[in-house]
């Protein structure tokens, strides 16, 4: 038995709470998983795990154990980063996690520049709009926008998402243009369901907070649906800027409440705390700085600019 690739059976089978899940994973049988882990506990003489048809429980012992095999994982793994790091080459697999409109459109588009520039990198990209634990699905790096809650994670901030409001033209000129915010009360505003309290909207104006509680006949938990909903006529929409931006151009959605302006979300790059961030995780936050930087939507002076131009 080797213990080193036990442990690390051991430690995602804890993680994941599946015998199936790591085998898949680490491209073994299910009966070799559980053959691993059967050897680990016979060579350490004690039950690491309780397992029944349903579910996984840790014993005292296996608690104590993984905890400790985390740590000499996690040194492992920092060791090996740092003796790559030594020849300024990153490479590896990079699993990268993000939301669905996001990365379509702000992070599909950069894609190849990177994998040309550093070529011994290979991108896995998971979008989707619902939280990922990225120890359990080992997830290098996520990208994030809203605030983070407490977590063990490390974040980078990346820049922020300037929020506008938004509808069809044929909405505004079947219900007309709310002239402050408490009017939105009387429009049919479009919330994205995975928010929490996504029917509350925050404004500011000369320094003072508004919050305003809304209600419309739809949510989703996709933006794009949102926007297409938005696009048919049906109602407006607290969104990113970032989001919208084509259509606005276009003039298939035009802004409202220019004068007040959203409260925008942090945008960050988080991934797992380690003493050492991986050389491929760097390279991809300085890029991704880089080219945001070259875009200049994501902060707050162009959110402030462009609403002040909508409104004049």
């Amino acid at each position: 038995m080797d213990q080193l690739v036990a442990m690390k059976l051991f430690t995602r089978v804890v993680e994941t709470s599946s015998f199936s899940a790591v085998a898949r994973e680490m491209n073994m049988g299910q009966p070799a998983v559980s053959k691993q882990i059967s050897a680990l506990e016979q060579k350490l003489g004690v039950k690491l795990l309780n397992r029944s048809s349903r579910q996984l429980v840790l014993t005292e012992a296996g608690t104590v154990y993984y905890e400790r095999c985390h740590g000499i994982l996690a040194d492992v793994d920092e060791a090996e980063d740092v003796a790559s790091s030594l020849t300024a080459t990153p490479r590896g697999r990079l699993r990268v996690n993000m939301s669905v409109a996001f990365g379509r459109l702000h992070i599909a588009p950069f894609i190849p520049e990177f994998l040309e520039r550093y070529d011994d990198i290979s991108l896995d990209i998971m979008m989707n709009d619902q939280y990922s634990d990225l120890v359990a699905d080992r997830i290098d790096l996520a990208i994030r926008i809203g605030e983070l809650g407490d977590s063990s994670l490390m974040a980078r901030k990346l820049g922020v998402s300037p929020m506008v409001i938004v509808g069809a033209p044929a909405y505004f000129e079947k219900h007309g243009h709310p002239e402050h915010p408490e009017e939105l009360k009387e429009h049919n505003c479009l919330t994205y369901s995975f928010l929490n309290n996504g029917n509350i909207w925050h404004f500011q104006k000369e320094g003072q907070d508004i919050s305003i509680q809304v209600k419309g006949n739809c949510q989703s938990d996709n933006t794009d649906g949102i926007r297409d909903v938005m696009i048919a006529g049906t109602g407006l929409a607290l969104v990113p800027a970032w989001l919208v931006r084509c259509e606005l151009a276009h003039g298939e959605l035009v802004t409202t409440l220019s004068h007040y302006l959203p409260w925008s979300s942090p945008i960050h790059a988080v991934y797992p705390e380690s003493k050492y961030v991986p050389l491929k995780v760097r390279c991809f936050i300085d890029f991704l700085l880089e080219k945001f930087a070259e875009d200049g939507l994501f902060t707050q002076k162009w959110g402030e600019e462009y609403l002040c131009k909508l409104g004049e």
